[in-house]
């Protein structure tokens, strides 16, 4: 998935993030770690296939509508990996296990080869993003050829012959989009539940600008920021604002 959400730059240094009320420096300080548990994954792929997707650029976001993405480069837009932290961070109770975790990254290190290598023509007989030719590079690099998260299923052994010969279909009853992961209404309730802004902060609307917290409101599943912008005042879901100090 091509994403345009807010991340924190790869060598940012003042970003924040404050999930489940934890101090967001918990966080930040984790994200040394987990750039070079990612690179040196991708240093190793990039050695056996005489590629360069270490040296893309890695980055972390906050927005929880998705697991991670891989963004090519274009004239608008820098090339770069982007992960989500309350799935991946080690101090987050949403942290995917061990196993799917690496898959994630392999995950959008394919989407990296589809863009960068030549694909053979019998595997790029179907367009998309999740297409012939996406998993077929997922085959090379043993990562999950689904479009879909299932918990586990890094862990069994996929049939890629399968993979490449059918039209990729799945229920999505059944799964979670991985590229648009969306968590259960139960998780989403604890975390929208829980004020991650204060009266008097200064916050970053992406249509409104900047402007200041002067009433939260707190309901069981959701926080209700009353936000002044310069002569108007909105009320709005704290999942629409982040803090003014994230570029």
């Amino acid at each position: 998935m091509y994403s345009n959400d807010r991340f924190f730059a790869a060598d940012s240094s003042n970003g924040r993030w404050v999930s489940d009320g934890r101090l967001a420096a918990n966080y930040y300080k984790e994200l040394p770690v987990l750039r070079a548990e990612i690179h040196a994954l991708y240093t190793k792929l990039d050695k056996r296939l005489g590629l360069s997707g270490a040296d893309v650029p890695i980055t972390f976001t906050e927005n929880e509508e998705q697991l991670g993405s891989y963004t090519p480069p274009a004239l608008d837009r820098e090339e770069h990996f982007s992960f989500t932290l309350p799935f991946i961070a080690y101090s987050s109770r949403s942290q995917l296990q061990k196993s799917d975790r690496e898959d994630l990254y392999l995950h959008e290190y394919a989407h990296y080869m589809r863009h960068t290598m030549d694909i053979p023509t019998e595997y790029d007989f179907e367009s998309g993003p999740h297409g012939s030719a996406w998993r077929y590079c997922c085959s090379l690099i043993n990562a999950v050829p689904s479009a879909y998260y299932k918990v586990g299923e890094s862990l069994k052994k996929q049939n890629y012959n399968k993979a490449l010969k059918n039209n990729w279909k799945d229920n999505a009853a059944k799964s979670r989009m991985l590229d648009t992961y969306h968590r259960t209404q139960e998780s989403r309730a604890k975390v929208n539940s829980v004020a991650r802004f204060k009266i008097g902060e200064e916050v970053k609307h992406p249509k409104f600008g900047f402007g200041i917290v002067e009433d939260v409101e707190e309901t069981p599943s959701s926080v209700r920021l009353r936000v002044r912008f310069g002569e108007e005042v909105k009320l709005l879901d704290q999942k629409w604002l982040m803090k003014a100090n994230i570029q």
